[in-house]
């Protein structure tokens, strides 16, 4: 295995034309022991390299985007992806926080009946009204990390992952941050 450090991951976020700041990216990829059971919320450009990452172990992706899924799938055979509908608008995170059982989502058995040691949430889209938000997303990785797992959420600025960081995640569990093109926190559990 590569060693990981930021140069190298500075430049494979290059390489690949990830999103994420290369120190958000390695913040992250620190944490990774491989093999591990790692899910992500969203594909794109990073996936190959999270895949990458974890040789040996397992890393799935849930994605809400078919156009978007199709291309990284059709882009990259070998990734593990599900598509996803989370039938939820950004506007209706106040309505939904306190109500467990409509943020609960019809996710497939071989992500729901695995215990993940990494999760990191970075979609869906939840940057305007009209998008699904992320409250189902945060929610489901509460439930689907196994004890002694860490949590990833980007874009913790947003009220919304604030909000729902807080009341599903939180508890003292948040050890760390680093800000990038966004607030990413590390929640441990």
């Amino acid at each position: 295995m590569k060693t990981i450090d930021l140069e190298w991951v500075s430049k494979e976020r290059d390489r690949l034309d990830i999103q994420m700041y290369a120190h958000e990216v390695f913040f992250i990829a620190r944490s990774i022991t491989p093999p591990v059971n790692f899910l992500i919320f969203g594909m794109g450009n990073d996936s190959i390299f999270w895949s990458g990452l974890n040789r040996g172990g397992r890393t799935a992706f849930i994605e809400d985007q078919p156009d978007w899924f199709d291309q990284i799938s059709r882009e990259h055979s070998s990734l593990e992806g599900y598509l996803v509908e989370y039938g939820t608008k950004l506007e209706e995170a106040r309505r939904l926080i306190n109500h467990p059982d409509w943020l609960a989502m019809d996710l497939p058995p071989a992500v729901r009946n695995t215990q993940w040691d990494v999760i990191l949430v970075d979609a869906p889209a939840g940057y305007e009204n009209g998008t699904p938000g992320r409250m189902k997303s945060i929610f489901e990785a509460s439930r689907l990390i196994k004890q002694g797992g860490s949590i990833f959420v980007h874009d913790q600025e947003r009220d919304v992952e604030k909000e729902y960081c807080e009341r599903y995640l939180s508890q003292g569990r948040a050890v760390a941050e680093t800000s990038g093109r966004a607030l990413l926190r590390h929640y441990k559990f």
